[in-house]
């Protein structure tokens, strides 16, 4: 017992701070050599410093619960470290986009990603081909949430008509029933599955949106957009909803379809998760403050309502050094603003355009954008350009033909009037050029004729002399007859004797002389002359729009102009793309015929 006792002791010492050999603290005598006190005194000492070491923590209350609805900082406990796998980086990737696309808004340690990949020294820069290691995900640690959206391959996605009064964000709220946590995982699955609906933020009724499998089709709950968008309302203060929302749907309106038309993207609905040093995240709620991401990392989160602290940007940045932001101030006007946001990336820059930019040389088509963003130049590769067009009043929009040739000789164009981007009107797809080249002979001339609108007949046979007035028959077998009101014209390869031209020139007929091996612009005028149609070469030159101070296009080339039927025909020895084509259908029905 006494042994048993003794063991008691020592472990409560331990959990004290009392010196753990108590056989040793018994015995000690004082320098007099008599006995402190007695063993049960102390023995009764020594179990109250126990009792005061134990008591506190049981009677003490329990630390307050963080204000849910107040934390910007999300602390999460570190495991230990997890198995790993190895990513190869691709061209364009940097870490935030990597791990977005691997774990969603599923919070990853940065310091765990840094202990996974010790040799490499800023995360921040890694290049294509680069190996890091990612932890692998277990399927225990990882539970799926109840409302989490799943892929099924085998169902088919769901289609939903927009509505009067529909929202994307009541959509996902009200009609498909998701949690806010998970809105904006399905907003960006969502925007996945509709390519081409560049703003979801601006849904007009009839359209068709197209929705994940596995989520509640459409029910009676769509009959109430105005009741289901209060549930949005009420998370954000009356008065910040009152002051931010139209600022912000403004300059988004020029912002959202510059960035999507450089492969970025514009996030104003849900959460944007930010992960920091250590197992902190930083979430940041894009209805008020706006992300945009370029597509070589840059994030720029517009915060118009200067909602963030000096402290937690500084915070952000010491983590990420492609985060930037802009304050209300840098937000007022709409341009300025979309410029400091491209120019905070390491890759574009826009500017005002000075000068005219050339799209091809032959015909010679050149631009006069307002602003100009520019890519840096890489290797192998020609660098991006979109030109923004600041459109007066009363002025229309580019052809869509323009816009089509404009993107395929890389240069994007965006149109802006009354601060928002105008879209293209629809129009058929451009027809193709006729091509009469490599042609030669009665060939190239049959089909000339037949270009512009003619009806040649082959191998007709036409009478010079007649039995029944001359006395006896001859005629000959015309390569090609054309008969034009009361005239007649022979296209013919074979020289025929001057008195048959003479005779045939009294009755009407005009013999036009080609050669079996003519090609080209000879060929081309003599035919054209020979039937009397207008025809000379020059230097012609057109513009978008025809009227006012300044064009927005012009083109310029040499070509053979011929008038048939009142309209303008241009024929030219090079090619030229069909939508470049439609540029001269702007002159009254001009056409364009390759040689």
């Amino acid at each position: 017992m006494a042994e048993k006792e003794e063991m008691n002791m020592v472990k409560i010492s331990q959990q004290t701070g009392v010196w753990s050999n108590c056989r040793k603290s018994l015995t000690r005598l004082p320098e007099n050599g008599q006995p402190l006190r007695s063993q049960s005194a102390i023995l009764f000492r020594i179990a109250l410093i126990a009792l005061a070491g134990i008591l506190p923590p049981l009677l003490l209350p329990p630390p307050l619960p963080a204000r849910e609805d107040s934390a910007r900082l999300v602390f999460q406990k570190t495991a230990v470290l997890p198995k790993s796998r190895v990513h190869v980086v691709k061209k364009g990737e940097w870490l935030a986009g990597i791990l977005r696309n691997e774990y969603g808004d599923e919070p990853v340690s940065h310091t765990l990603i840094r202990k996974l990949n010790p040799g490499i020294r800023n995360l921040n820069r890694i290049y294509p081909g680069q190996r890091i290691r990612l932890p692998v995900r277990e399927k225990t640690d990882l539970p799926e949430p109840a409302n989490a959206v799943r892929k099924e391959s085998a169902s088919p996605a769901a289609i939903y008509r927009i509505r009067n009064g529909d929202s994307i964000s009541r959509i996902i709220l009200a009609e498909l029933g998701v949690s806010p946590e998970e809105a904006l995982p399905t907003y960006r699955l969502i925007r996945q599955l509709n390519p081409g609906m560049e703003d979801l933020a601006q849904l007009q009724a009839g359209q068709i949106l197209h929705l994940p499998p596995g989520l509640a089709p459409p029910d009676a709950r769509a009959a109430e957009p105005a009741q289901a968008d209060t549930r949005l309302a009420e998370k954000v203060p009356e008065k910040a909803t009152a002051k931010t929302l139209p600022l912000t749907e403004g300059l988004l309106g020029i912002i959202q379809p510059v960035i999507s038309r450089m492969k970025g993207t514009v996030t104003a609905r849900g959460n944007y998760f930010i992960p920091i040093e250590g197992s902190v995240q930083v979430t940041i709620n894009c209805f008020l403050i706006p992300v945009v991401e370029l597509d070589d990392g840059t994030t720029v989160f517009l915060d118009f309502g200067n909602r963030l602290s000096e402290d937690l940007k500084g915070v952000i940045r010491g983590s990420w050094s492609n985060y930037a932001f802009l304050v209300a101030e840098e937000l007022r006007d709409d341009l300025a603003a979309l410029q400091q946001v491209i120019n905070h990336s390491r890759k574009y820059r826009m500017v005002k355009a000075d000068r005219p930019l050339t799209l091809i040389s032959k015909p010679d088509i050149q631009v006069f954008p307002d602003w100009i963003i520019a890519g840096k130049e890489t290797a192998g590769a020609a660098p991006y350009r979109q030109g923004i067009f600041l459109m007066g009043g009363g002025e229309r929009p580019l052809p869509p033909d323009v816009r089509t040739f404009a993107e395929k000789n890389g240069f994007v164009i965006t149109e802006i009037s009354d601060g928002r981007a105008v879209a293209s009107p629809v129009s058929s797809p451009a027809a193709a050029i006729p091509d009469l080249s490599g042609m030669r002979g009665i060939a190239l001339a049959e089909r000339l004729l037949a270009t512009i609108g003619e009806k040649p007949v082959r191998n007709a046979e036409v009478v010079i002399f007649d039995q029944a007035r001359d006395g006896f028959n001859l005629s000959i077998m015309a390569d090609l007859l054309l008969v034009k009101g009361e005239k007649r014209f022979i296209l013919h390869t074979k020289k025929l004797p001057e008195q048959f031209v003479r005779i045939l020139k009294e009755a009407g007929t005009e013999v036009i002389l080609i050669g079996e091996t003519d090609r080209n612009r000879p060929l081309i005028e003599g035919v054209l002359q020979g039937l009397n149609i207008p025809v000379s070469f020059g230097y012609f030159s057109f513009r978008i729009p025809k009227d006012g101070k300044r064009p927005r296009l012009t083109a310029t080339f040499p070509a053979l102009m011929a008038m048939t039927g009142g309209e303008p025909l241009y024929l030219i020895d090079f090619d030229m793309p069909p939508e470049a084509g439609s540029l001269l259908n702007g002159a009254k029905g001009g056409r364009v015929i390759r040689y």
